[in-house]
């Protein structure tokens, strides 16, 4: 399988990290020599010196041989023209990167009829994310499954938490309701919890249950706030094009919403595009302009400044006041860590969503259409998967019981859906034929359902 990335900025340094695993052969492609030197010297990858629009340079990457053609560089131009060029030329599959909304908007008719099979506005799916953050105010990341119909929740556990300090094994008479731990992230190491495992403090812990049983998983979180309250209003501080994407979806669900900018013609531009919002024009770092304009009566804050620490500073300021839900903007992974360290648990990274999409994408592709996989996401900063599998009648793990499937260490059932029926998978439940089985899976390349188990079917059938 051979993949090739234009562009290797933000995302695309991200990317050659992440595919470099998968790809038998991956070749990233930039202008700027020195940086293509860099990339290859970090993951053992080809590069090539050039423009990503040149087919000649195309044709010297190998693009009528690969599999996967990823643009990402800062133009969208370039972006899209590689990509038909790419097309046109025998690449397999195309993924272009665009931020100009009015490219958004004729989506449809560049995918249909240029051969982009995907395109992919950063700064859309970053407003899409904080959007469902702000649904599940206790979450810090949301993943949904079968049509919207179950989720994946990563919570952070307190240290008022009922579950501090308790094993999983003793933590049914707590979580007395259907709900299954997947996986937790515990100081940047992934743990696949076994009976054994204990909650601690600052443990991201990632569980599904259904929209009734979540809230009653937030209540054992030591949440001083009142978890049932829905978010109603926010306080966006920038007016970058993510702040644009999403007052849209907020007006639409009904927000209350204002919006403070420090550029007088960015904020002029909002407030014509958005007459409905206020807009300020302030400094909204500064902690007088936000106890003047109310931040403790808004249940939300979010941070879209261009300065992740900025973005830091005045979510956790409000936080501090009482905010509901605050959340920051952060483009630098290092800084990722620190804000966690400090308490800062609710951020969003552009980059780091457009790679998991990307990523989800490649894997998708790569995997044959006979494996049975239905979805693939990225979570535990990239470290694990929860895949979604259809199980058909050639499947060797239907009806027998779970506890009896010999699961491999690092995998847990998340949860099974059979018709209209949601089940969190006890020891005794058996797999079906046609339930779409959600594994959580670390440090594993899980590709077919079956793989799940290690084996032995024979003497249990």
């Amino acid at each position: 399988m051979k993949a090739i990335i234009i562009g290797g900025g933000k995302v695309g340094t991200l990317l050659c990290e992440e595919l470099s695993t998968t790809y038998e052969e991956l070749t990233i492609i930039d202008t700027n020599e020195n940086l293509v030197k860099k990339i290859i010297e970090l993951y053992d990858i080809q590069g090539v010196v050039g423009n990503g629009a040149n087919s000649n340079i195309l044709d010297e990457a190998g693009v009528r041989e690969s599999d996967m053609f990823i643009a990402v560089t800062t133009s969208d131009e370039i972006n899209i023209i590689s990509c038909i060029t790419a097309k046109q030329m025998g690449a397999k599959y195309t993924i272009a990167r665009i931020r100009n909304p009015e490219y958004t908007q004729t989506n449809e008719f560049l995918k249909n009829n240029l051969g982009i099979d995907l395109m992919l506005n950063s700064d859309l799916e970053t407003a899409k994310q904080i959007n469902h953050m702000l649904r599940y105010p206790s979450a810090n990341r949301v993943e949904t499954f079968g049509e919207n119909r179950v989720k994946v929740i990563e919570v952070t556990i307190k240290e008022e938490s009922v579950l501090n300090g308790i094993p999983l094994v003793n933590s049914k008479s707590i979580i007395d309701f259907p709900a299954v731990v997947c996986l937790v992230e515990r100081g940047g190491e992934v743990i696949v919890p076994r009976g054994d495992y204990i909650f601690r403090t600052g443990d991201k812990v990632h569980f599904t249950a259904d929209d009734e049983n979540i809230k009653k998983f937030y209540k054992l979180l030591g949440k001083k706030e009142n978890i049932d309250r829905k978010i109603k209003s926010s306080l966006i501080i920038g007016a970058s094009r993510i702040s644009h994407y999403l007052i849209e979806l907020l007006q639409d669900s009904g927000f209350h919403v204002k919006n403070i900018e420090i550029n007088k013609e960015k904020a002029i531009k909002m407030s014509m595009n958005y007459p409905n919002i206020d807009v300020i024009l302030a400094d909204g770092s500064d902690s007088d302009t936000l106890i003047e304009e109310g931040i403790e009566t808004f249940d939300s804050c979010i941070a879209l400044t261009g300065l992740d620490e900025e973005n830091i500073i005045i979510s956790l300021y409000a936080h501090k006041l009482g905010v509901q839900k605050s959340i920051a903007k952060i483009n630098r992974n290092s800084l990722t860590q620190i804000a966690e360290d400090i308490g800062l648990y609710s951020s969003i990274t552009p980059k780091r969503i457009v790679g998991d999409i990307i990523a989800k994408y490649s894997k998708s592709q790569q995997c044959s259409k006979d494996t049975g996989i239905e979805n693939i996401y990225k979570i535990a900063n990239n470290q694990a998967e929860l895949i979604e599998f259809k199980v058909d009648s050639s499947s060797k793990i239907t009806r027998i019981p779970i506890k009896d499937l010999r699961i491999k260490e690092n995998i847990v059932v998340a949860f099974l859906i059979r018709g209209n029926e949601l089940i969190f998978p006890t020891g005794n439940d058996v797999i079906k034929e046609n339930d779409h089985v959600v594994i959580a899976s670390y440090k594993l390349n899980i590709t077919e359902v079956d793989e799940i188990s290690k084996g032995g079917f024979s003497s249990e059938l």
